[in-house]
């Protein structure tokens, strides 16, 4: 049944790689092709994470439901969205440089009861990630990443302090859920509007089109971050 399904998928792929070049599509249509092809790829990364670890299945669910049995009373906790471009050597791909990472992140990220998603653009590596957790964690480990010469343009979109965690249990995945991909076409309608108004020569993002959907309003660039965005500003201004 697998084999007979993967089949009529991959003649799927056949036919979608011809159509996009016959057809004429408009921004929003090729927002939504790009979007649900980046969701197919994520699905494929995540059964590879899930063929290649070392802990089977059941176990990973023991420790997210023992690390969520963990968890203090009712507390403040601490979330953030960054953003950055993977470098990835002439010899390999962006898959092969994000696995590694991720296989990683998923028994590391329960040791620091850090949960959250990534988003990995698998054609040119683009990455945006949620990071939650206790704040302090969460700033150690972003700052960690912010330093980490694999990736390059580290940007951080947004910051929260929330009462609800959104991520259940502790670990990384690739984005999977309703939830993951309407954080991660928010910030790409945002930026690619953006770019819109750079080109038309408009400083007021608001004014591009009373039809536009409401731009990330909470997106914003940390101005001492664990000290990295001082340190990045006086290298910088010196």
């Amino acid at each position: 049944m697998a084999e007979k399904l993967l089949s009529k998928t991959r003649k799927l792929v056949k036919y979608l790689s011809n159509a996009i070049q016959d057809t004429g599509c408009d921004e929003e249509a090729s927002l939504s092709i790009y979007i649900h092809l980046q969701k197919a790829a994520s699905v494929l990364m995540n059964q590879q994470i899930k063929n290649e670890t070392k802990c089977k299945e059941d176990d990973n669910k023991r420790v997210s439901n023992l690390s969520s049995g963990l968890v203090a009373p009712p507390q403040v906790w601490y979330r953030i969205t960054y953003s950055s471009n993977m470098v990835v050597p002439e010899n390999s791909n962006v898959v092969e440089q994000i696995i590694p990472i991720i296989n990683f992140a998923v028994v590391q990220n329960q040791k620091l009861r850090i949960g959250g998603m990534l988003f990995c653009d698998v054609v040119d590596g683009r990455v945006i990630q949620v990071l939650e957790g206790e704040r302090a964690t969460v700033q150690a480990l972003y700052s960690k990443i912010d330093k980490d010469k694999r990736h390059t343009d580290v940007r951080v979109l947004k910051e929260e302090t929330v009462r609800e965690r959104k991520y259940q249990s502790w670990g990384m995945q690739f984005a999977q859920s309703e939830a993951d991909w309407e954080t991660v076409v928010e910030i790409i309608r945002h930026e690619r509007q953006k770019g819109l108004a750079r080109e038309k020569g408009v400083t007021d993002f608001g004014t591009l089109s009373d039809d536009d959907d409401e731009p990330v309003s909470a997106v914003q660039t940390l101005g001492s971050l664990s000290g990295c965005s001082e340190e990045k500003q006086k290298a910088s201004s010196s």
